[in-house]
């Protein structure tokens, strides 16, 4: 355990234990074990970026792993409903009352290329070319045939004509890095404080990759408490603290936490997953610039 941390600036095994790291949360209504585990939902992933079939094939296999790491999802072969679906979104038809048949998955994901503005650049005898790439991404139910989510990303790319199927790519898992956050917000369960180090300066919680938690990942530290007194409901969420995840593993993850020395986090109270931190993201564009300026696209 020691070694994972070996070289981080973050290093909650080097923190002290102090008093408030001793104290736990005692929720007298919570249950002894609080379940993470669900019956996994079948998702097909449906991938078009045009032209660009090898960067298709690299976002496609980007989510279909971090979609199958998810604890709540089983990833499944493309079946004839998913053509469907997929012919419907392409043409711009509704997906209402679509005939399926095959195998079925539970929510199909569709993510495209819907737009992308590129600005040419020649200089002596070398071309390059710049602009925005605009990715969409629907998360649909075959239950309902409705798009329960839609999110819209954009994205710079740069390169040669040769470079620019690479810088796509990337383009295009960095914001389906953005999108699988938003799927882990909408499912994961709630989690529970492990235990604290550093008087509540770090915070190991109860669930990390199988829930699609990351570094960057911003979570809600937060109480149970009883309003029946004041006449509101019996049982009510507090929010006590946020925080960042610093350090990630399969089941559990390490949590900085915002302002520790005002808050009280401590073993035993609950946490949800916000999202990544946007400068997460931000830190993801830098990285395309830095490598396309180096010739790497």
């Amino acid at each position: 355990m020691v070694a994972m941390f070996a070289g981080c600036a973050f290093n909650p095994e080097s923190m002290p234990i102090g008093q408030k790291d001793s104290t736990v949360y005692v929720d007298a209504g919570a249950p002894k074990k609080l379940a993470t585990q669900e019956s996994k939902a079948k998702v097909s992933v449906i991938v078009s970026l045009g032209k660009f079939k090898k960067a298709g094939e690299s976002l496609d296999s980007f989510l279909n792993a971090r979609l199958a790491g998810f604890s709540f999802f089983q990833v499944v072969d493309r079946k004839s409903q998913a053509a469907l679906i997929k012919d419907a979104v392409a043409s711009g038809a509704d997906v209402f009352d679509i005939d399926v048949s095959g195998e079925e998955a539970h929510f199909v994901v569709v993510a495209r290329l819907a737009s992308l503005d590129l600005r040419k650049a020649v200089a002596k005898r070398s071309t390059t070319f710049s602009g925005e790439a605009v990715f969409d991404f629907k998360w649909i139910s075959t239950a309902t045939k409705r798009v329960v989510m839609t999110e819209s990303f954009k994205q710079l790319v740069s390169g040669s004509n040769a470079q620019l199927e690479a810088a796509i790519a990337n383009a295009a898992e960095l914001v389906a890095k953005e999108f699988c956050a938003k799927i882990a917000v909408k499912y994961t369960p709630p989690a529970r404080v492990l235990e604290t180090r550093g008087n509540g300066a770090a915070a190991r919680i109860s669930v990390g990759t199988n829930y699609g938690v990351a570094k960057g990942t911003k979570v809600c530290f937060y109480e149970i408490v009883d309003n029946s007194n004041v006449g509101g409901e019996k049982r009510d969420m507090r929010d006590i603290a946020t925080g960042e995840v610093k350090l990630v593993e399969e089941k559990v993850a390490w949590v900085e936490v915002d302002n520790a020395e005002q808050t009280n986090v401590r073993k035993g109270v609950y946490v949800r997953v916000l999202g990544l931190a946007k400068k997460s993201l931000l830190g993801g564009l830098k990285d395309v610039a830095t490598e396309t300026a180096s010739g790497v696209f």
